[in-house]
C-alpha cells in the first residue's frame, strides 16, 4: 500500500524550523495524509477533529461547562469549535495553528470569536495553512489582511511532490490589497528542502510600507486634538472625500506617540470620527459604540485619549502599557465670606474667651471684697453697705470699665482706688486687642469652607457633573462608603446643560477635570475664564488611573508600541510633550487661572461692607435693648408694688 508522506514531510520541516516554541493546535482532516515527524522535537500539540463536532458533538478532556455557562450569562450561544478553540487557547496557549482545506474559513470565523472571549492572549500567533489549489475557495475575510504571520501551503494537485509556500502581503496601503498572497518558498518534497532557502515567517512589521493605522478620533485635549483649517499630517476617513474638513491637523501628548509610532515604521495616520462622539463601551455581543465601539466594530485600530483601563472594555480588546498618570479631581465653587451672626466673637478663640471671663469673675470678686473691707475701715456703722450693695458695685464695676464705661461710686481707700486702675488698664488691654482684631476680620475676610478634597465633598453634598459616564466608571463597582456617597451626588450632563450650569452663579455645582502628570489640567470647553473665576480646584483626586490605549484583539502592532512607549518614558519626552502640546492647543490663561486656586484662598477682590457684615453686633443691641427694657419694666413693677404696700 503507498503512503503518501509529502503533506507529512513538508508540514514537518516548516514547524520543526519555525514553530517549535509554543504549543501547536492541528485541526486533522481525514482528507490529508498527515502525521508530525520526529514528535519529539515538540514541545507540545494539540489535535482538533473538526468533523467530530458535526458528528457527536466532539470528545473533552476538559470539562467544558464552566465556560460555557459564563457564555450564556453573557446571552452568547456559541458551536462547538468556538467553545474548544477558546478552552485551547486557554488551557494549552496555543498560538500556533494548523489548519486544512475547506476548514480554513470555518476556523478563520471561529477563531475571531474565540481570541475575544478567551481571557488569555498572544501577540505571536503564527498560522499554517494547508490545501490543493484551486480546492479551497479565497477567502475574503478582514482576518487575512490582519494577521502577519500566515502561510498557506499549497499543492498543485493531490499527488504533487512540489509545495508552494505563500504569505500574504500585509504591508502597503488597503487599497493595494495586503491580502493577497505572494510566493516566499517552494518545497520540493522528493528531495525534503526548500528551493530558495528563504525565512518563511520574515518580520513585515518594520517596514509598513504606508499601511494605515486608524485612530477613534474625538478632540479632547491635551491627550488628543483634532483641527481644521492648518497644514494638514492626516485624513479623517469618518468625512466624505469632498467635505473641507477631510484633511486635520491632530496633536496631543498621546497622539505623538502614534505619530512617532508611524515615523518609525513607516505607516500612514489617519483618523476616523464618524462614531467617536464619546470613549464609548463594549458589549458581549462584539458590538460597541462611541470610540471604543469603532474597535469593536472593525473601523479603527487603536483608541486613544485618556482611555483608562476600564476591566469591563479590556474584556474584549487588548491595551497597551500605560501612558500617563491621570487623575479625576473637581473644579468645586470657591469659598464664600461669612456674614454669620457670631462675628462678634470671632476676634478671639473660646479658649481666650474662658481665660478673659474668668479674669473679669477675679475682677468683680477681688472689687467686691476691697469695697466690703472699704466699709468697714472707712464708714461710720450705720452708714456701711450691706454684701448685697458690694456686690452690686463689684459686678457692675467691672463691666462698666470691660467696655470703658465709667461708675459713679466714690472710693475712699487707696487699695479700692489702685484695685480699679489696674482693672482699667487690664481691660483697655483687652477691648484694645479686640478691636484690632475685629478691625482686621472686616478688613480680611474670613471664608467659608469649600469642598476641595474627597472628604469635605462627601460632607457638604456637594452636587458634581460630567459628560460621560466614562469619567466614573472605573469606581462604580467600589465597596467604601465614601465612594458610594459622592457617587450618589454625581450626575451626567450634556455639553450644553454644563454650560449652562458654569455660567449661573447661583448655582453651587462642582465640574469634573483631569490632572495631568506635571501640572496640567483637562478641562472642557464648557468651562470658561468667567465660570472659572467662582472655581476651585480640589486639593486631591477623587481617584487616579493610567491612561492606555486601546486595540483589537490580535493587533499585531501592539508588542512594537509597547517597547515604543517604554522608550518614550525612559527618555523624559512624556513632561516635554506634555508642556509643549499644552502651549500650542490650550487656553494657558484657564491653565493659570487653576492652578493660582492651588495655591490658598482664592482672592475675591474688595468687597464694601453691608448690613449683613454688622448682623452680630445688631443682634447684641436688640438683645440687649431688649433686656434693658424688661428690666426697666420689671422695675416699674415692682415700684408700683411696693408703692401700694406702703399706702396700705
Amino acid at each position: 500500500m503507498f503512503i503518501d508522506l509529502s503533506w507529512s514531510l513538508v508540514l514537518s520541516a516548516i514547524v520543526g524550523k519555525y514553530l517549535n516554541e509554543s504549543t501547536i493546535c492541528i485541526f486533522w482532516n481525514d482528507k490529508f495524509e498527515f502525521q508530525l515527524l520526529h514528535k519529539s522535537d515538540y514541545i507540545s500539540f494539540v489535535g482538533i477533529n473538526i468533523k467530530s463536532f458535526d458528528d457527536n458533538g466532539g470528545h473533552y478532556i476538559i470539562d467544558t461547562g464552566l465556560k460555557k455557562k459564563e457564555l450564556q450569562n453573557k446571552h452568547l450561544f456559541l458551536d462547538e469549535l468556538v467553545i474548544k478553540i477558546i478552552i485551547s487557547i486557554e488551557v494549552t496557549h496555543c498560538e500556533t495553528f494548523v489548519v486544512f482545506d475547506k476548514d480554513i474559513d470555518r476556523f478563520v470565523n471561529a477563531f475571531n470569536k474565540a481570541s475575544v472571549y478567551s481571557i488569555w492572549r498572544s501577540l505571536h500567533n503564527k498560522f499554517v495553512f494547508a490545501h490543493i489549489a484551486n480546492e479551497s475557495p479565497e477567502s475574503r475575510n478582514h482576518f487575512f489582511e490582519d494577521q502577519p504571520n500566515i502561510l498557506f501551503v499549497v499543492r498543485d494537485h493531490s499527488s504533487a511532490s512540489s509545495f508552494d509556500i505563500k504569505t500574504n502581503k500585509f504591508v502597503g496601503r488597503k487599497a493595494e490589497n495586503p491580502s493577497q498572497m505572494i510566493l516566499v518558498d517552494r518545497y520540493l518534497a522528493s528531495e525534503q528542502r526548500f528551493q530558495f532557502g528563504k525565512s518563511l515567517f520574515a518580520d513585515k512589521l518594520n517596514n509598513l510600507q504606508g499601511r494605515e493605522v486608524i485612530i477613534a478620533g474625538f478632540d479632547y485635549p491635551p491627550y488628543t486634538v483634532i483641527k481644521h483649517n492648518m497644514s494638514t499630517n492626516a485624513q479623517d476617513m469618518g468625512v466624505s472625500g469632498e467635505s473641507d474638513f477631510k484633511n486635520v491637523y491632530i496633536d496631543g501628548t498621546e497622539t505623538r506617540i502614534v505619530l512617532n509610532f508611524c515615523e518609525q515604521f513607516n505607516c500612514t495616520i489617519q483618523i476616523d470620527s464618524s462614531a467617536a462622539n464619546d470613549w464609548g463601551k463594549v458589549y458581549p455581543n462584539m458590538s460597541g459604540d462611541g470610540a471604543l465601539g469603532m474597535l469593536i466594530n472593525r473601523k479603527a485600530d487603536i483608541c486613544i485619549g485618556a482611555m483608562y483601563s476600564w476591566y469591563e472594555d479590556y474584556t474584549y480588546l487588548d491595551l497597551s502599557m500605560y501612558l500617563v498618570r491621570s487623575g479625576i479631581t473637581c473644579l468645586v465653587p470657591a469659598p464664600l465670606r461669612l456674614t454669620s451672626w457670631y462675628l462678634p466673637l470671632e476676634p478671639f478663640k473660646e479658649t481666650l474667651w474662658a481665660a478673659i471671663l474668668l479674669c473679669l469673675c477675679a475682677e468683680a470678686t477681688g472689687l467686691v471684697l476691697a469695697y466690703k473691707s472699704e466699709q468697714a475701715l472707712y464708714v461710720l456703722p450705720g452708714y456701711r453697705e450691706g454684701w448685697w450693695t458690694c456686690t452690686s458695685f463689684g459686678v457692675c464695676t467691672t463691666f462698666k470699665l470691660f467696655i470703658s464705661q465709667s461708675g459713679n461710686s466714690k472710693a475712699y481707700s487707696l487699695t479700692v482706688r489702685v484695685l480699679l486702675f489696674a482693672c482699667f488698664l487690664n481691660d483697655l488691654i483687652i477691648t484694645s486687642i479686640y478691636g484690632g482684631g475685629l478691625a482686621s476680620i472686616l478688613t480680611i475676610p474670613s471664608m467659608d469652607e469649600a469642598a476641595d478634597t474627597v472628604t469635605r465633598l462627601r460632607f457638604h453634598r456637594l452636587q458634581w457633573a460630567a459628560n460621560s459616564e466614562a469619567w466614573v466608571s472605573a469606581i462604580r463597582a467600589s465597596d467604601e462608603a465614601l465612594v458610594k456617597d459622592i457617587l450618589y451626588n454625581f450626575h451626567i450632563y450634556s455639553d450644553d446643560e454644563l454650560l449652562r450650569l458654569a455660567q449661573d452663579q447661583h448655582m453651587r455645582i462642582g465640574f469634573t477635570v483631569e490632572r495631568l502628570p506635571f501640572g496640567h489640567f483637562a478641562i472642557g470647553n464648557y468651562l470658561g475664564p468667567q465660570a472659572i473665576d467662582q472655581l476651585v480646584i480640589m486639593k486631591d483626586d477623587i481617584y487616579f488611573q493610567y491612561t492606555v490605549a486601546f486595540v483589537p484583539r490580535l493587533w499585531p502592532l501592539l508588542d512594537k508600541l509597547n517597547t515604543l512607549i517604554y522608550s518614550w518614558h525612559s527618555s523624559g519626552f512624556d513632561k516635554y510633550w506634555e508642556y509643549r502640546v499644552v502651549a500650542d492647543n490650550l487656553n494657558l490663561k484657564i491653565q493659570q487661572q487653576v492652578q493660582e486656586t492651588m495655591t490658598g484662598t482664592k482672592d475675591i477682590g474688595p468687597v464694601p461692607l453691608g448690613m449683613s457684615n454688622f448682623a452680630g453686633f445688631i443682634i447684641v443691641w436688640i438683645l440687649g435693648s431688649a433686656i434693658a427694657t424688661l428690666t426697666f419694666l420689671l422695675e416699674l413693677s415692682l415700684t408700683y408694688i411696693l408703692k401700694q404696700s406702703n399706702l396700705k
